[in-house]
């Protein structure tokens, strides 16, 4: 088998999409800010997709293996279900990084991680979502490693009839969680209140587990696990780590950096010359969004950045970073949304890079890239200066303490909860600012 060959044979077929399908509307910043986020396992490792069985990978997996093998308009397909758009994409070799008119999807050939914001109906595209993953990992036990999927052979698998439970069974673990809304009212289909969401994820998940997190009568966090019963107990293969800082009530001065000017008309500012049409304001937005990431630090978080940003019009921004493997982690990404509007603002940063949950000494807290999550948490909380703030972070069993303490000058801690899971850890601290230093 010519791996080589088959890997760029992959990648041409799976870039079939364009941006002719995005509106000017798209362009325009959402209102609900605080995001759905829905991370779904098909296996343990990508070794562990049933196309690496028996594949001899001295240097790691070569080109589009597992759900990267799926084209671009097929995901696109999915996404009009939930009701957002793609931006752009950026590529790496572990992952795919989704930028979004709502917010971020990742795709990895073993899981994805969609995100989504505003009034999305993010759970109404989970059945397009498992048809793709069943069509593309499981329906053909003989499949070739990296070869390509169609569009048309998943077009026609959608139209199957398959009991939910079955789709469901093919999933390793799911992970859906979400802030409570600011807006309830206005969210659409199972979105309306949390039971419905977890009604609706029952439908495909055996002995799914859904919590509430902090104070039911003020902020709070949702979460929904489920495992495969017939699989192995929930381990994860190395390290696996995920970030969620969501930040309220945003400073002035954090809002005006995601404020842009604009024409009376309430258009952005757009460069000489070029006409208010889709390509020129996505130009125009990814232009806004690489200067503000530079102005904001934001490019040197960690090293060797990968970094897709857009400024929307008239305000709001989106990022997604890919960050390769160094000898001191894993690849992983960093993504941030930013609703700046007054009364409403809200920020969300989220990273499943592994950082060390040991307090940094003076000298490391000198370095321009972070190792540290008290590093992290500090630069982001500079940058966006919230009101209050709720940090939220899952650890793999045996990964080290997954109790860190967080030390924050302008802040108390309010809330500071522990959940033990199978094979994982949840720290969820809530955080206000101190009265002393509202701004």
């Amino acid at each position: 088998m010519d791996l080589e060959a088959s890997a760029v044979a992959a990648e041409a077929q799976w870039n079939d999409a364009d941006a002719s399908h995005i509106e000017m509307g798209d362009l325009a910043g959402p209102f609900e800010g605080p995001e759905k986020l829905l991370e779904l396992w098909f296996a343990s490792s990508v070794m562990a997709l049933p196309e690496c069985e028996g594949v001899d990978l001295h240097g790691g997996p070569l080109g589009r293996i597992g759900l990267r093998r799926v084209p671009r308009s097929s995901w696109e397909n999915m996404l009009e279900l939930v009701h957002c758009k793609t931006l752009s994409v950026e590529s790496n070799s572990e992952m795919d990084a989704y930028l979004l008119s709502e917010s971020s999807m990742f795709i990895y050939p073993h899981k994805i991680i969609l995100k989504t914001c505003g009034t999305t109906t993010l759970l109404l595209g989970l059945e397009r979502l498992l048809q793709i993953a069943k069509t593309a990992l499981f329906d053909d036990e003989s499949v070739q490693y990296g070869s390509s999927v169609s569009s048309t052979t998943i077009a026609e698998a959608i139209h199957q009839d398959i009991d939910p439970k079955i789709l469901g069974s093919h999933v390793h673990r799911c992970f859906y969680s979400r802030k409570s809304f600011m807006f309830p009212e206005k969210q659409k289909g199972p979105h309306r209140d949390w039971m419905l969401e977890t009604e609706f994820l029952d439908r495909y998940f055996d002995q799914g587990a859904a919590y509430t997190v902090g104070k039911m009568n003020g902020d709070h966090w949702l979460l929904y696990m489920a495992a495969n019963p017939t699989n192995e107990p929930v381990r994860a293969s190395g390290t696996d780590m995920t970030l969620e800082l969501l930040m309220t009530d945003l400073s002035k001065k954090g809002r005006n950096h995601f404020t842009f000017d604009t024409l009376p008309d309430g258009r952005t500012v757009l460069p000489t010359g070029q006409a208010p049409n889709v390509s020129a304001a996505l130009d125009h937005g990814h232009a806004l969004g690489k200067e503000l990431s530079t102005q904001l630090q934001l490019h040197n978080l960690f090293p060797q950045t990968q970094l897709d940003a857009f400024g929307f019009d008239p305000c709001g921004y989106s990022a997604n970073a890919l960050v390769p493997a160094t000898t001191m982690r894993s690849a992983g990404y960093w993504t941030v949304h930013v609703t700046p509007e007054d009364g409403s603002s809200y920020a969300s940063f989220e990273t499943n890079l592994a950082l060390d949950l040991d307090m940094p000494d003076e000298e490391e807290k000198q370095h321009t890239y972070v190792n540290h999550l008290q590093s992290l948490v500090e630069r982001i909380v500079k940058i966006f200066e919230p009101g209050s703030f709720t940090m939220t972070l899952f650890v793999s069993a045996g990964s080290g303490d997954p109790t860190p303490a967080l030390a924050l000058k302008y802040y108390r801690q309010s809330d500071r909860i522990l959940y033990e899971f199978e094979g994982y850890y949840l720290l969820y601290l809530s955080f206000e600012q101190r009265k002393s230093h509202e701004t």
